[in-house]
């Protein structure tokens, strides 16, 4: 087999992780606009959408939890029953029990798995004033002090 055939071949996972408002989003946006990306926020889009809201109006802490497992449950589909080439988690990611479960996973099923990690800006008004979603400015600051460099 040559090396073009090997490369077209190639499975990836790309996990990122940034704070709320660090650009992952817009990152995944510009360099990888044709992956299938698994985040928590499409549960809470996918609801406004639904009812007619804004994902600032369905957004409720107590429903994580739930926006977490149907992420979850996208990349699993995504692997193993599309065998999507380039698959992109897009949640925050700060500590590595958040994403573990996604890498043993994607490389059991033979993926390629790669961890970009959004840079960290000292002040974490930067990212409060950027971010999309009304993540309070201290649940930022919490996410930059537990932030886990593996």
């Amino acid at each position: 087999m040559s090396d073009t055939n090997e490369k077209e071949e190639e499975k990836q996972v790309i996990i990122v992780r940034g704070c709320s408002g660090s650009g992952k989003t817009t990152f995944i946006e510009e360099n990888y606009p044709d992956a299938v990306v698994c985040s928590a926020d499409d549960f809470f889009e996918q609801r406004a959408m639904l009812n007619g809201t804004s994902y600032e109006e369905e957004f409720q802490p107590w429903l994580l939890s739930k926006a977490h497992q149907f992420c979850w449950g996208i990349f699993i589909h995504a692997l193993a029953v599309m065998g999507e080439k380039l698959v992109v988690v897009d949640n925050t990611n700060i500590c590595g029990w958040e994403y573990e479960n996604y890498e043993l996973l994607a490389e059991a099923l033979g993926y390629d798995v790669h961890i970009k990690i959004m840079p960290m800006h000292e002040d974490a008004e930067v990212y409060h004033k950027r971010n999309k979603h009304g993540v309070p400015l201290e649940a930022i600051r919490r996410m930059k002090r537990n932030f886990e460099l593996n």
